[in-house]
């Protein structure tokens, strides 16, 4: 299947243009931060440690985990966003490593050196084989112990306008011949992060998630930890 995981660069840069504050609205955002504050609560993520967000795009999670004591680090594919990051961080005066690359890989991080990794809406534009490398490099750079936070897209399709973009078969949407994002049933979700050795902790599926270019049935959340080999 052919991707085009840079195209989120354009995106990035018209979602400053007009005035958003990253990714998703303020509105969302602020969400965000309030299931993040849950779960910090319930012990699904460790109150401190190393943390990785993956797609962390103009950094608003970074910077709020970073201010919270965490070392905090963000990787994104796209120039722009990480660019955003860093002159949010410099703004807020926090203190983030940010790097320009590919969360498939993850080249520039270690084995086991991170206490907690966040793929906060970047799983679900994940296609096809590049899915498994980004779990088992998560599981990879991960502690024994580390806890890894997903929350991704999940269902059908259920904007009309949209449907006869999406293939049912491969659970994958296209636009004009490239894969954007992946609308995989739940249990096979979850069945892909067991694969490389995690154990699922906790999950959740919410009805009628709505994302900028598609409307689909559900999303999915999952806490999940890293078990020793």
């Amino acid at each position: 299947m052919k991707t085009d995981y840079f195209a989120h660069d354009k995106a990035y840069q018209n979602k400053k243009a007009q005035g958003d504050p990253g990714w998703d609205s303020q509105e969302q955002l602020n969400e965000d931060i309030s299931g993040l504050e849950e779960l910090i609560r319930e012990g699904y993520i460790p109150d401190r440690g190393k943390f990785l967000e993956l797609g962390c795009g103009a950094g608003n999670i970074t910077i709020w985990f970073a201010k919270r004591g965490y070392e905090a680090y963000g990787v994104d594919i796209s120039p722009f966003a990480i660019q955003w990051a860093m002159e949010n961080a410099r703004e807020t005066g926090t203190v983030i490593d940010y790097k320009l690359g590919n969360v498939v890989d993850l080249p520039d991080y270690q084995d086991e050196s991170f206490d907690f990794v966040l793929d906060g809406h970047c799983l679900h534009c994940i296609i096809g084989e590049d899915r498994r490398k980004l779990l088992t490099n998560v599981f990879r750079v991960l502690k024994p112990g580390g806890a890894f936070i997903v929350r991704t897209m999940c269902g059908d399709v259920i904007d009309e306008k949209l449907k006869h973009n999406f293939d049912p078969i491969s659970r994958t949407l296209y636009n004009e011949g490239i894969a954007q994002r992946y609308f995989g049933f739940p249990a096979d979700i979850l069945a892909e992060i067991r694969q490389p050795g995690f154990r699922i902790d906790k999950f959740k599926i919410t009805p009628a998630f709505e994302e900028e270019i598609v409307v689909v049935s559900g999303e999915l959340f999952v806490s999940a930890t890293k078990t020793p080999l």
